[in-house]
């Protein structure tokens, strides 16, 4: 159990979270699934050749409303018509089985009697709505990715390279954020919706990173470094701005962020939860291209994503091959995750030297 005070910081995250479960019903986890889910349809339909000379057999599935198939005659108008309410029609010679899990089989046949049926499924429903407690999410790379559901608060997402899981974020109530496939992924605790943005991106003469927080799970960093001088942001897990360090402010003090050499060509992030001696731990920024130090204009935007998977706080596991899973590092910037010790996002007051806390990460716990 935490016993850090509960600073400004952490009453406003924690308003915020709950902010959220108030607008977010456990309902609407699949009825609305955030970032770009892969699979939304309830209802889908599909034209299948019927037995019966010149003829066409509509079916749909519906979640609602169950299976419904139309015989449909050249001109397009329904003859006949099988659903969940009335299944068969023989003189038509159609007929359906609804199964559970959103599944019915159609049959047909030319004529009666012996005359054996022919099968076909219907089209099959998303596992978004046949599963109300999975839902997919398509990242910024182009990979869909599954977040179920076991409890409210409680979702996880498995990442996979060469079919092998190599990273995967369990919220347990607080939100969860890795490093994985050239992204910095982030799983909401409160909606179960999983976020992405590439680590290292390009626009002309900005270089960006973004790189893990010192304070917690679902928090980062993001570098910037042009001809204007760095820039460093400290974000929440919902990617929203908290503290920000830059050539003109080199420091912030309340949150211990700062950058060392703003005015060189090699500036550092330097990041602490505490003040006193507590020493800063430092990461690189992003070095400027080439002929951009004098301030060369930009250029067309373009995004260059890296591979650079790693492992950040949180409830997250990284399931290694041998010494390192492929796609899966526990390092990155030169920080080591283990330092920043796994668990859950905790902020507390430093009296007069105004910095925040945030260490509520047990170690040892997936």
């Amino acid at each position: 159990m935490s016993t850090y005070a509960r600073t400004p910081l952490r009453v406003a995250i924690a308003t915020a979270a709950l902010a959220g479960a108030l607008l977010t019903p456990a309902a609407a986890f699949a009825a609305t699934p955030g970032q770009t889910p892969a699979t939304t349809s309830c209802h889908v339909t599909k034209s299948v050749a019927s037995e019966r000379l010149g003829m066409t057999v509509t079916l749909t599935n519906d979640l609602a409303n169950g299976p419904k198939a139309e015989l449909k005659d050249a001109k397009g108008k329904v003859v006949a018509t099988v659903d969940r309410a009335h299944p068969t029609d023989l003189s038509a010679g159609i007929k359906l089985e609804a199964a559970t899990g959103g599944k019915a089989v159609f049959f047909q046949r030319s004529q009666g009697g012996d005359t054996a049926w022919k099968s076909q499924p219907f089209p099959a429903l998303s596992k978004a709505c046949t599963d109300p407690d999975t839902v997919t999410y398509k990242l910024v790379n182009g990979e869909s990715v599954p977040v179920s559901r076991s409890a409210a608060g409680h979702y996880r997402a498995e990442f996979v390279t060469n079919g092998k899981v190599v990273l995967i974020l369990g919220t347990n109530g607080e939100d969860a954020d890795g490093y994985v496939h050239g992204m910095h992924v982030v799983l909401n605790a409160t909606t179960g919706k999983l976020t992405s943005e590439f680590t290292d991106g390009r626009a002309g003469c900005t270089v960006t990173k973004v790189v893990p927080s010192v304070f917690g799970a679902g928090m980062s960093v993001k570098l910037t470094n042009s001809s204007q001088g760095p820039k460093a942001v400290l974000r929440d897990a919902s990617f929203k701005a908290l503290a920000t360090a830059d050539r003109a402010h080199p420091l912030d003090g309340r949150y211990g962020v700062r950058i060392d050499g703003a005015n060189t060509a090699t500036p550092k992030l330097g990041q602490r939860t505490q003040g006193g001696t507590m020493p800063y731990r430092y990461t690189d920024f992003p070095k400027l291209p080439a002929g951009c130090a004098s301030g060369t204009p930009a250029k067309t935007p373009t995004t260059t994503p890296v591979n650079s998977p790693a492992q950040n706080g949180g409830q997250t596991t990284v399931v290694p091959k041998g010494g390192v899973a492929a796609g899966a590092e526990f390092k990155q910037d030169g920080m080591d995750k283990s330092a920043l010790l796994a668990g859950g996002a905790g902020i507390a007051a430093l009296g007069a030297a105004g910095f925040v806390v945030a260490r509520r990460r047990a170690a040892g716990r997936v």
